[in-house]
């Protein structure tokens, strides 16, 4: 989890690793009251607790999704209207453009593109495929540790060291 994106140099900063996900919570709530704010976070298992110890809301891939929807509804019905206006077919008085005939390709398509935009709306925001791993990550954030990496300059390295110490970690690693 990545609260500000890249934030520049992501290899200097100072990384923690913790026994519990309420260790690392404590960790991300000190180090934002202190303004720290690029941090990098590591969890073997899903925790929203870190969500929103760093202040993640919600996900916008629900609104590329709603957008993608949106967009297939309303493509599904301009491209049965077109169709209809292009070879008309008058049945029985009824209007060449009506809707009930239209509702399964507008469905269709708003769930097709409901699915594509969602998909990759999530591989962009979470900045997948990653071809190489973070310089922060260790093998232990996949099994039984979490990791709170805070990119801290030369300046700030000291302070960051400083109050993840405090915190109770199992590690701290400075890495420069």
């Amino acid at each position: 989890m990545n609260r500000h994106g890249t934030g520049g140099n992501r290899s200097v900063g100072v990384i923690a690793q913790y026994g519990s996900v309420e260790a690392a919570r404590r960790a991300i709530e000190v180090l934002r009251e202190e303004g720290f704010e690029d941090l990098e976070v590591y969890s073997p298992i899903p925790a929203p607790e870190l969500e929103e110890a760093m202040g993640i809301d919600s996900s916008p891939v629900r609104l590329w999704a709603l957008i993608g929807a949106i967009t297939g509804c309303a493509t599904g019905f301009l491209l049965s209207a077109g169709a209809s206006l292009a070879y008309p077919l008058v049945t029985q008085g009824k209007p060449i453009i009506s809707m009930p005939p239209f509702f399964v390709v507008m469905f269709e398509l708003a769930i097709l593109l409901t699915g594509i935009f969602a998909l990759f709306s999530m591989l962009v925001h979470a900045r997948k495929p990653k071809l190489t791993l973070s310089p922060s990550y260790r093998a232990a954030f996949s099994v039984d540790r979490w990791g709170v990496f805070v990119a801290a300059g030369a300046d700030r390295q000291a302070d960051a060291e400083r109050l993840l110490g405090e915190t109770d970690p199992l590690a701290v690693e400075v890495m420069a």
